[in-house]
């Protein structure tokens, strides 16, 4: 008599979609007929035998350990905090949602190993962005009038893991990134878990150290103000991009900076206090009524327009100080890593015998820093006794 082993359809769902497959290459390829990939795909679970489970491993390249784990994070596209480019296929969506969803299960088999910081914060009681960011700082730790020196290791340290992704659509495979146009989108966050008890953000890999920290910002937003909204419209990006800017320089501090009437150098210091790019700031302070609609336009044409001498590129692009910090990197999954397994690379954790292949466990693990990075200095022609030098910038334009 034939052994039957029983599977789970989603596995098998998740599995293709890592691949990039479709459902009829994926048949061909294991010599099944008709609708049977679809309807294993739909179902709870499906007993498969011996010899149709090694060659269903063959093909989407996971151990057959994975297809009969229980599936514990649900997600889908849906259930994703972020608006997606119209651009983006199903399949892209049903991609990046799949991914979400293995990596809350990564997360949740490491938490059983040893356990994640509690999460620290909660859906803000008052819906007003201003007052959200109030709430969140307040969650979180931070003080009202503090600025925050690393973003990225507050949310962790606060529970919220932050996983990064550097992928390209039309990627034939995950080992092949050099094809294909980038994920337009910089990030989206969600819920995780059996019961969506764990908030996660989900990044993409940027060298911009202002729009990682803004995207985060912007993220954490969302998950304080919009858990419960069903789709997300611009009004509720516009309330995730407000919530953000307050978060990371409240006004009623971060203005006192600003003696005359904000200008993009007087709003240097600003930035470099805060760690939030001028842009941000200027829609910030225009917000809060610091700037009327002709000088808020008339800023964001100069700095549309303003060349860095140092890069060539306008200040839209590279604002001064771009290059004064370097971009923020999660780090409590490769932590949590050695914790639960004592190991530190993700070939060692293979080893282990996890049901994640390996490229998949370094998918899990881009941009994670396996060290604490060194905070480079700002150079010392930026600041003066603590004050923007703002001759040096003008000298440089000259």
């Amino acid at each position: 008599m034939t052994k039957t082993i029983e599977i789970y359809g989603l596995r098998a769902r998740q599995a293709r979609l890592m691949r990039r497959l479709t459902a009829k290459s994926v048949m061909d390829a294991v010599g099944w007929s008709g609708a049977r990939l679809s309807r294993l795909e739909r179902a709870d679970t499906t007993c498969l035998s011996e010899d149709e489970l090694q060659s269903l491993t063959e093909v989407l390249r996971f151990p057959a350990r994975f297809f009969t784990a229980t599936p514990v994070c649900l997600v889908e596209p849906d259930h994703l905090l972020f608006r997606t480019p119209k651009s983006t296929t199903e399949t892209e969506k049903n991609r990046m949602a799949q991914f979400i969803a293995l990596s809350g299960d990564f997360l949740l088999e490491l938490d059983t190993r040893h356990k994640l910081p509690p999460v620290r914060i909660s859906a803000a009681p008052d819906r007003d962005p201003i007052a959200a960011a109030r709430h969140a700082r307040q969650c979180l730790g931070v003080e009202p009038d503090a600025p925050i020196s690393d973003l990225t290791h507050l949310l962790e340290r606060g529970g919220i893991p932050v996983v990064m992704r550097h992928e390209r659509f039309g990627a034939k495979t995950p080992e092949d990134n050099s094809r294909g146009r980038l994920e337009k989108h910089l990030g989206c966050s969600t819920w995780v878990g059996e019961f969506q008890e764990r908030p996660l953000i989900v990044l993409r890999e940027l060298d911009s150290w202002e729009r990682t920290r803004w995207t985060l910002a912007h993220e954490l937003g969302h998950l304080v103000l919009h858990t419960d909204a069903a789709e997300l419209t611009d009004e509720h990006e516009d309330q995730a991009s407000r919530f953000a800017s307050e978060f990371l320089a409240p006004f009623a501090v971060a203005s006192k900076a600003v003696k005359n009437v904000p200008s993009l150098l007087n709003l240097i210091p600003v930035k470099q206090k805060w760690g939030i790019s001028i842009g941000a700031l200027l829609r910030h302070f225009y917000d809060r009524g610091a700037l009327d609609e002709d000088r808020y336009e008339m800023l964001r044409t100069q700095l549309y327009t303003r060349i860095n001498a140092d890069t060539g590129f306008t200040w839209g692009r590279t604002e001064p100080g771009w290059d004064e910090r370097l971009p923020e990197r999660p780090r409590l999954m490769s932590k949590w890593i050695e914790f639960a397994y004592g190991v530190s690379s993700p070939e060692a954790l293979a080893a282990h015998q996890v049901i994640w292949p390996l490229d998949v466990l370094h998918e899990f693990l881009v941009g994670q820093r396996y060290a604490a990075a060194p905070v480079k200095p700002p150079p010392a022609r930026v600041m003066r006794s603590g004050v923007a030098d703002f001759a040096a910038y003008r000298q440089r334009r000259a």
